[in-house]
C-alpha cells in the first residue's frame, strides 16, 4: 500500500505495508520517498526519485518509482490534478483517502476516514492524536488525568476536538453549551406496569376520595406494591427513585388499618421530616376522623421563631408520626402496650441502616418491633439501596424494586479554574434555570449544595446581588426562617436555595436543578450513597419535565490526597454502595440493653440468638458481662430484666461512659460538707455536651486574616483559631472596637490556669455556661445570639443555640432518670427545676 501526498513541488511517497487493516492503524513507513514531476512529451512523469531510510538519502532512477506504484495499491491524499493525470496515463488504479497530518509530524502514517476521525482546525486527525491533544491540555490546565474519560466521551459524541477544547476557554459558557458539559442522561424507560385504577382497590371509599384528588390511577411502583401483597399484610422493602410515589404506598396500607382501629406508624430519621409529615397527615386524614399524633422527643422550649411540638400521648392516636428514636424511646421504656394493636409501621429512609451512628439503633428498633408485635406489617422505603435483596431477606420482607425515574435526569460536569469562576457559573445556571418554564407551568428552581453554613450565606448573598432571588438554608436557622424559605420556594418566590450537604436528607424542596458547589460533607468527601440521595432531589414529575445536576469542581483544589476534579469524576462513575449495619462496642452494649429493657429478649440464650448472625466487635457474652457488672441489668431464675439504672440509661440513648460519669457525679459519697462542693446538674450537662457551633464573626475573621495574611478557620474552637485569639500580639493588629471584643473574650473565657491553655476545653465550657446563664435569665436564643456577637464578636445562630438548649434538657432528663434510679430525690428535683426554667 502506497500513500501519495503533494507537499508543495514534491510528491511524498509512503509505503506502509498491506492495505488490510490499515484504517486507523498507526504505521511506520518502510521508507520515505520523494518524487519530483515534470511534463515530458505532453505527459506527466517523475524525473527525480529520492529514497530516505533513517538519516541516509539515496537517489534512484524514476523508473523504480513507477515500478513500485504499479505493484502496489495506491492511495492519493486530498486529490491532485497533476498526480492523477500521471497515474491515469500509467494505467495505475488509485483511490483517494485521508491521513492524519499530526501523525506525519511524528514520522507515522495513519489512514483515516471522516467517520472515524476528528475535526481539528478544519482538518481531520486520528483518534490517538486527538486524545493526546486532550491529555496535553488536561496536564497544562492542572486537571487530574482521571478526567480524561469524560473528555474522551465528549470527543466521541461530537467528533470535534475544537469543540471539546473550547471547554478550557475562559469565555466558555456552560449555559449555551449544555451538550459539552453533559456527562450522561438517565432516561425514563418505557413502563410496562399495568395501570391500576384507585376505584378498583379494596380500601374504604372515603379514603379513595382523598387518593383520587391527585389522579384516577396509581403510580407504577404503587401498583407493584399492591401486586406484592401490600393490602394483605405483607412486609415490603420498596426501592424506587425520589418522587416516584413511595410514601403513598405506606399510606395505602396504613390508613385502612387505622380506620379499623389498628395503629398506623410512620417513622422518619429527622424531626423536620416528621413534622412535615405530621402536618400533612393531620390535614388529609383528620377528615376521616383519625387522630394524628407526633412523637419526636423534642422539648417544650419557648423561643421566638421556634416551633413548639406537642409530645402527644400515643394511646388514643390512630396515626403516629415520629422519629426512629421517638418510637424506640417508648419501646425501651417498656411501654409497647401503649400502642394497643399495631397495624402498619412505615420506615422511611431505611437506607439509614448504613449510618454509623443511627444504623445500629434503626436495626435494633426494627428487630424489636418484629419481636414485640408479631402480626404487624413493616414497610421500608428508600431511593438508594445497592443490595436490596440482602436487606429484604434480613427483615423478612418482599422486595418491590422500580428502577425508572419519574423524570429524565441530565448529569453535567464543569471544571472551574477558580472559586470566583465557580460562583459565576452557578449564577448563570441558576438564572437560566428559573427562566425555563415546564409544560406544567412551573419555573425551574435550584438547590445548591455546599459544605459549610458560612458558604451558604456568602453564595446566597452573591446571587442576590446579581438579581437572583436566593436564600441560605441550614440547621442553624430558626424554625420560622426555615419555614418561610420552604414556603417561598414552594410558591416560586425564590429561585435558589443554598444549603449544606449535611442537611440534604431533610431538604424537601421541589427543585429541577441541583448544583454541587462542593463535594464534601463538612470536611469529608461525600459517599456514593449520599451523592445519590442528593442528586435524586432534581426533578419532580408534578412540576418538571427534566431534572438537571451540575458538579463544578475547582481545578487543582485538593482535600487530602484527592483533587476535587478526581472526586467529581469518581462520584459520577460510581454506583451506590451496599448497605451494612456497622456496630462498634458501644453500639453492641446499647442494643443488648435496649433489647432487655423493651422485653424483646428474656433470657441470655434469647439474647445470644438475637445476634447469632451478626459480625460484632464485642461478643454477646462479654457485652452482657459489661452491662451486668455496671448494674444495668439483673438475672433471676435465668430471667433477664433491666435495673432502674439500666432503664434510665437506655431510654436516654446514653453510652455507658457518660452514664457512669453521671452516676459518680451525683453519688453523695463523692461529696462532703467539709469541702462544700455541690452537685450541679448543669455543670454535668456542660461537661458531657458543651456548645460547639460557635464561630468568629465575619468582621473579626476578615480583619484577623488580613492583618496576619492568612486564611483563618471561622470555627471558634479550632486549634488554629484558639492559638491566634489567645495571643497578645493579635490585639495590637486590630481596631479599638475589635480589641475590646477580644479582650472581653480572653478575660471571660480564656483565663484558666490549664497547662495546655488555650487548647483545653475551658473556653468551650465557659461559653456554654454563659449561654445557659442568659437562658436562666429568660433570654431568648435570638437575644443570646445578638449579645454574643455584640460583646465578643462570637457568631452563633439562634437555631443552634435552641438545638443545644434542647440537647441540654435531654441530658438533664437523663441525669434526673439516673438520680431517680438511685433515689436521689434532691438531684432529681433540681433537674426538674432547671428543665422548667430553660424551657420557659
Amino acid at each position: 500500500m502506497i500513500i501519495l501526498r503533494r507537499n508543495k513541488k514534491i510528491v511524498e511517497l509512503f509505503p506502509i505495508g498491506s492495505s488490510k487493516g490499515a484504517l486507523n492503524s498507526r504505521r511506520k513507513p518502510l521508507f520515505y520517498g520523494y518524487l519530483r514531476l515534470k511534463r515530458t512529451n505532453n505527459q506527466i512523469r517523475p524525473y527525480k526519485f529520492i529514497v530516505k531510510k533513517g538519516d541516509k538519502e539515496s537517489l534512484f532512477p524514476p523508473s523504480e518509482a513507477m515500478k513500485i506504484l504499479k505493484k502496489q495499491n495506491v492511495y492519493l491524499i486530498d486529490g491532485d490534478e497533476e498526480i492523477e493525470e500521471m497515474l491515469d496515463s500509467l494505467n495505475i488504479d488509485f483511490k483517494k483517502t485521508l491521513i492524519c497530518r499530526h501523525c506525519t509530524l511524528e514520522g507515522y502514517i495513519t489512514v483515516i476516514n471522516r467517520n472515524s476521525a476528528y475535526l481539528s482546525n478544519k482538518e481531520y486527525i486520528c483518534k490517538l492524536c486527538a486524545e493526546e491533544e486532550i491529555k496535553r491540555e488536561i496536564k497544562y490546565k492542572g486537571l487530574s488525568l482521571s478526567t480524561f474519560n469524560n473528555f474522551k466521551r465528549m470527543l466521541d459524541e461530537t467528533g470535534d476536538l475544537d469543540k471539546v477544547l473550547s471547554i478550557f476557554d475562559p469565555k466558555f459558557n456552560p449555559v449555551k453549551n449544555p451538550n459539552l458539559t453533559l456527562f450522561d442522561k438517565i432516561v425514563v424507560g418505557k413502563d410496562n406496569t399495568p395501570k391500576m385504577e384507585i376505584d378498583k382497590i379494596k380500601i374504604p371509599d372515603e379514603f379513595k376520595k382523598i387518593l383520587k384528588l391527585h389522579g384516577k390511577y396509581l403510580l407504577p411502583v404503587q401498583s407493584l406494591a399492591l401486586q406484592n401483597g401490600l393490602l394483605k399484610g405483607e412486609n415490603l422493602l420498596v426501592v424506587s427513585a425520589t418522587a416516584s410515589g413511595k410514601t403513598l404506598i405506606g399510606e395505602i396500607a396504613g390508613v385502612p388499618n387505622a380506620m379499623k382501629g389498628k395503629k398506623f406508624i410512620f417513622l422518619t430519621p429527622l424531626v423536620a421530616l416528621a413534622n412535615q409529615k405530621y402536618r400533612d397527615f393531620k390535614k388529609k386524614y383528620g377528615k376521616l376522623g383519625l387522630k394524628v399524633a407526633i412523637k419526636v422527643g423534642m422539648s417544650r422550649i419557648k423561643a421566638k421563631e421556634e416551633l413548639k411540638l406537642p409530645d402527644d400521648d400515643v394511646k388514643n392516636a390512630d396515626i403516629i408520626v415520629g422519629t426512629y428514636e421517638g418510637l424506640d424511646f417508648l419501646l425501651r421504656s417498656g411501654k409497647s402496650g401503649d400502642f394497643g394493636e399495631l397495624g402498619t409501621v412505615v420506615i422511611d429512609e431505611i437506607h439509614m441502616l448504613d449510618d454509623k451512628e443511627r444504623g445500629p439503633r434503626l436495626n435494633g428498633l426494627i428487630k424489636r418491633l418484629k419481636s414485640l408485635f408479631k402480626d404487624i406489617q413493616i414497610i421500608g422505603l428508600s431511593a438508594t439501596v445497592q443490595n436490596p435483596q440482602e436487606i429484604a431477606k434480613e427483615f423478612l420482607m418482599k422486595l418491590v424494586e422500580y428502577d425508572r425515574r419519574p423524570v429524565p435526569l441530565e448529569r453535567h460536569l464543569i471544571f472551574a479554574k477558580s472559586e470566583y469562576e465557580k460562583t459565576d457559573i452557578m449564577t448563570k445556571l441558576a438564572r437560566a434555570e428559573y427562566k425555563n418554564v415546564s409544560k406544567k407551568g412551573f419555573h425551574g428552581q435550584t438547590i445548591i449544595f455546599t459544605n459549610s453554613r458560612r458558604k451558604t450565606h456568602s453564595i446566597a448573598d452573591y446571587l442576590t446581588k446579581r438579581n437572583i432571588k436566593a436564600a441560605a438554608y441550614h440547621a442553624g436557622l430558626s424554625y420560622s426562617k426555615k419555614s418561610k424559605i420552604e414556603k417561598d420556594f414552594a410558591n416560586q418566590k425564590i429561585s435558589t436555595v443554598v444549603t449544606t450537604a449535611a442537611l440534604a436528607a431533610g431538604v424537601d424542596f421541589p427543585a429541577s436543578q441541583v448544583i454541587f458547589e462542593a463535594l464534601l460533607m463538612g470536611n469529608k468527601w461525600l459517599s456514593n450513597n449520599e451523592f445519590s440521595q442528593m442528586l435524586g432531589r432534581a426533578g419532580r414529575p408534578t412540576y418538571h419535565d427534566i431534572g438537571k445536576v451540575y458538579l463544578i469542581p475547582e481545578v487543582g483544589r485538593k482535600y487530602g490526597e484527592e483533587t476535587e476534579d478526581m472526586q467529581a469524576v469518581s462520584l459520577l462513575e460510581s454506583d451506590v454502595d451496599p448497605i451494612y449495619v456497622q456496630y462498634d462496642e458501644d453500639d453492641v452494649l446499647e442494643q443488648c440493653l435496649a433489647d432487655i429493657c423493651s422485653g424483646r429478649v428474656h433470657t441470655f440464650k434469647e439474647l445470644q440468638n438475637a445476634y447469632k448472625n451478626f459480625d460484632l466487635p464485642l461478643g454477646i457474652e462479654e457485652a452482657y458481662d459489661v452491662i451486668h457488672d455496671a448494674g444495668l441489668v439483673k438475672e433471676k431464675n435465668s430471667e433477664l430484666s433491666s435495673t432502674s439504672y439500666g432503664k434510665a440509661v437506655s431510654v436516654s440513648f446514653m453510652d455507658l461512659k457518660a452514664a457512669e460519669y453521671i452516676r459518680k457525679s451525683i453519688n453523695p459519697k463523692n461529696y462532703s460538707k467539709k469541702n462544700k462542693r455541690r452537685v450541679d446538674p448543669l455543670e454535668i450537662a456542660v461537661k458531657l455536651d458543651p456548645f460547639e457551633n460557635a464561630y468568629m464573626s465575619n468582621r473579626l475573621n476578615r480583619r484577623l486574616g488580613k492583618a496576619l495574611n492568612i486564611n483563618l478557620s471561622a470555627r471558634l474552637f479550632a486549634d488554629s483559631t484558639l492559638d491566634i485569639l489567645s495571643s497578645g500580639e493579635t490585639l495590637s493588629k486590630l481596631e479599638p472596637s475589635l480589641q475590646d471584643a477580644l479582650i472581653n473574650m480572653q478575660i471571660e473565657f480564656m483565663s484558666c490556669k490549664c497547662q495546655d491553655r488555650p487548647f483545653c476545653n475551658c473556653f468551650q465550657e465557659e461559653l456554654s455556661r454563659r449561654i445557659l446563664k442568659q437562658r436562666m435569665l429568660h433570654k431568648d436564643p435570638v437575644d443570646i445570639s445578638k449579645k454574643l456577637l455584640k460583646k465578643y464578636q462570637i457568631h452563633s445562630y439562634a437555631g443552634d443555640i435552641f438545638s443545644w438548649l434542647d440537647s441540654v434538657i435531654r441530658t438533664l432528663e437523663a441525669i434526673r432518670r439516673i438520680a431517680n434510679a438511685f433515689k436521689n430525690q434532691k438531684i432529681a428535683n433540681e433537674c426538674s427545676r432547671l428543665i422548667k426554667t430553660i424551657e420557659n
